[in-house]
C-alpha cells in the first residue's frame, strides 16, 4: 500500500472515530467530545450547554457554541494544516465580542493549503453562576414518596391550565392532598411554572448502597428522565439552562435501610458521591440550575420515633450534603444551587404544632389533617404547605422566580 493511500485511511479512520452516535451529545459550552454525528444524525444547537445528534437527512453536520464573558481569558493559536479535501458544513461559533455563522453551506477544495483557528478558553470562577437570575418556567422534580404525585412521564405533559400534568391537581400523593411540589406551582406560584415530579415511593440514590424499599432508585428516575426529555423535542419541553430547575430530595429511605451500619461515616459519603454523578449526568445534558433537599429529622417519624444513631446520620447526611452541593457548582462551571433546609421547617412545626392549627400529638400518626403525621413515615398536606411557602420564598432571594 502507497504512503498516500495509508495516509488517507488514517484520516478516514480518525473521523469515523470522532463522530458522535445517535441522540449523543455533539456540542455545547466546554464540550470536548465529538462534534459530528455518524450518517443519518445532525448535530442540532438544544441549548448554550447542548447540542445533541437527532436523526435528519444529509452528510454528518458539525455544531458548536461557545460562550465567554468579561471573566473569561482567551488563548488563541494557529496551525496550518494540508489535506486533499476539506468539507465544512452548518458551523456556529458564538463568542462575546463576535459572531460568525455559516448555515447550510459546503465548500470543498483540492489540493489546497486550509488554515484554520482553533481558541481554548479559560473560565475564571467568578463564571460559576451566570443562569442565577432567570426565571425558571420548568422544575425536574427527582425523589422518593415525598415528591411523588403519581404523574405519568407518557402521558398529559403539564400546562398552564394544569400545571402537574397527570393526574390532575392535587395529585396522587402520600399526603392525602397535595405534596409541595403541587402547592408551589399551584398556592404560591410567583409566574408561571410547570412541575414535572419524577418521584418513587420508596427511592434511595443508588441502590447498590441502600436498596429502595419498592425495588426502584434515582437511577430508573434518570432513566425516564433522559428517554423523555433529555432532548426539549421529544415531549415538547422547551426546557433550557436558565429556564429549568433540576431538585434532588433523598435520604428518608436511605438513612432508615441502612440504620443498622456503623460505618455511616464512611457510607454517606459514597452515597452522596452517587447523588453528585447523578446531578453531573444531568448537567452534561445542558441543567444548570439545582436544587439539594435535605434530609428532615427521620428520627421523628413515627416508625422509628426517638431512634439516636438514625438521628446522629440525619445530623451527618445534612452537614455533608452542604460540602457536596458546594464542591459540585465549584467544578461544574455555570452551575447555580441552593439547599433547602428542610431539618429545620419539620422541626419547627413538629415544636409547635398547635401554631399551625395540628393537634399536639406528634407521635401518633392519623388521616385526620389536623394531625402532622399521616401514617408512620408521611406526614399530611400541612408540613407539605410550609415546605412549599419557604421554597416560594427561597426561589424569589435567588431570582429565579
Amino acid at each position: 500500500m502507497s504512503l498516500g493511500k495509508a495516509i488517507l485511511l488514517a484520516i478516514a479512520f480518525g473521523n469515523a472515530i470522532a463522530q458522535q452516535t445517535g441522540y449523543g451529545q455533539c456540542g455545547g459550552n466546554g464540550w470536548t467530545g465529538p462534534t459530528t454525528c455518524v450518517s443519518g444524525f445532525s448535530c442540532v444547537y438544544q441549548n448554550d450547554w447542548y447540542s445533541q445528534c437527532v436523526p435528519g437527512s444529509g452528510s454528518p453536520t458539525t455544531t458548536t457554541k461557545s460562550t465567554t464573558t468579561s471573566t473569561t481569558t482567551l488563548k488563541t493559536s494557529s496551525t496550518t494544516l494540508k489535506t486533499t479535501t476539506t468539507s465544512v458544513s452548518s458551523s456556529k461559533t458564538t463568542t462575546t465580542s463576535s459572531k460568525t455563522t455559516t448555515t447550510s453551506s459546503k465548500t470543498t477544495t483540492t489540493s489546497t493549503k486550509t488554515t484554520t483557528t482553533s481558541t481554548k478558553t479559560t473560565t475564571t470562577a467568578s463564571s460559576s453562576t451566570p443562569s442565577s437570575g432567570s426565571t425558571i418556567q420548568h422544575w425536574f422534580a427527582f425523589g422518593d414518596s415525598y415528591t411523588y404525585t403519581g404523574f405519568n412521564e407518557w402521558g398529559t405533559q403539564p400546562s398552564t391550565s394544569n400545571p402537574l400534568g397527570n393526574p390532575t391537581f392535587p395529585g396522587d400523593t402520600t399526603s392525602g392532598g397535595a405534596n409541595y411540589v403541587g402547592l408551589a406551582i399551584t398556592t404560591y406560584k410567583k409566574s408561571t411554572l410547570f412541575g414535572y415530579s419524577l418521584g418513587i415511593s420508596g427511592a434511595t440514590v443508588d441502590p447498590t448502597l441502600a436498596f429502595p424499599t419498592q425495588g426502584r432508585a434515582l437511577d430508573a428516575e434518570m432513566t425516564i428522565w433522559i428517554s423523555q426529555y433529555s432532548n426539549p423535542a421529544t415531549m415538547g419541553v422547551p426546557w433550557t439552562g436558565a429556564n429549568a430547575l433540576f431538585s434532588m430530595f433523598f435520604g428518608v429511605n436511605d438513612i432508615t435501610v441502612t440504620m443498622a451500619r456503623t460505618d455511616m461515616d464512611t457510607y454517606t459519603d459514597l452515597i452522596l458521591t452517587s447523588l453528585m454523578n447523578q446531578t453531573n449526568t444531568l448537567y452534561n445534558y445542558g441543567a444548570r440550575k439545582f436544587m439539594f433537599i435535605n434530609c428532615p429529622p427521620v428520627d421523628r417519624l413515627p416508625a422509628v420515633y426517638g431512634n439516636a444513631a438514625i438521628k446522629t446520620n440525619v445530623a451527618r447526611w445534612n452537614s455533608r450534603l452542604l460540602t457536596f452541593a458546594a464542591n459540585f457548582q465549584s467544578s461544574h462551571p455555570g452551575s447555580s444551587y441552593v439547599v433547602y433546609d428542610t431539618w429545620t421547617d419539620f422541626n419547627t412545626v413538629l415544636d409547635n404544632p398547635t401554631a399551625y392549627g395540628l393537634n399536639s400529638d406528634v407521635v401518633d400518626p392519623n388521616t385526620d389533617q389536623s394531625y402532622f403525621w399521616r401514617d408512620s413515615y408521611h406526614p399530611n398536606v400541612k408540613m407539605h404547605d410550609v415546605m412549599a411557602q419557604s421554597l416560594s420564598a427561597l426561589w424569589r432571594s435567588k431570582g429565579w422566580w
